[in-house]
């Protein structure tokens, strides 16, 4: 969802908003602990490369939610095996572009490339 001008860091920075009611990373994380803002020193933010094809760089949103509703449901399952275990905390919903082969491809190589950056970061394997 990065389609604007800033891409990554003006979609975080969307994100980040100053006031809660503006915020949604912490209006979300909010909603599963009230103090996490308050105690967090440390976050990282994965981004990967959707590519150029034109269902992925157009302002219709359709491919690209469904490529983030497939890496956010194989993310939750690796995360939660860190140590300490880790939350998902986005929603996103799925939608009948998730069926379509180039959009399953991009999300297993979303997947593939978080898993391996999970893993040397973790220090072990799936």
């Amino acid at each position: 969802m990065t389609m604007g001008r800033n891409g990554i860091f003006g979609r975080w920075g969307d994100h980040l908003g100053r006031a809660l009611e503006r915020s949604s990373f912490r209006r979300r994380l909010y909603e599963f602990d009230e103090d996490a803002w308050d105690r967090m020193d440390d976050l990282a933010i994965f981004w990967a490369e959707m590519g150029e094809q034109q269902e992925f760089v157009t302002v219709e949103t359709l491919h690209r939610e469904a490529v983030e509703y497939l890496v956010q449901r194989e993310l939750r399952e690796i995360v939660a095996l860190g140590d300490p275990p880790l939350r998902v905390i986005s929603k996103v919903r799925s939608n009948r572009a998730v069926q379509l082969p180039m959009v399953r491809q991009g999300a297993g190589r979303i997947v593939a490339q978080f898993r391996d950056h999970f893993e040397a970061a973790n220090g072990m394997a799936f």
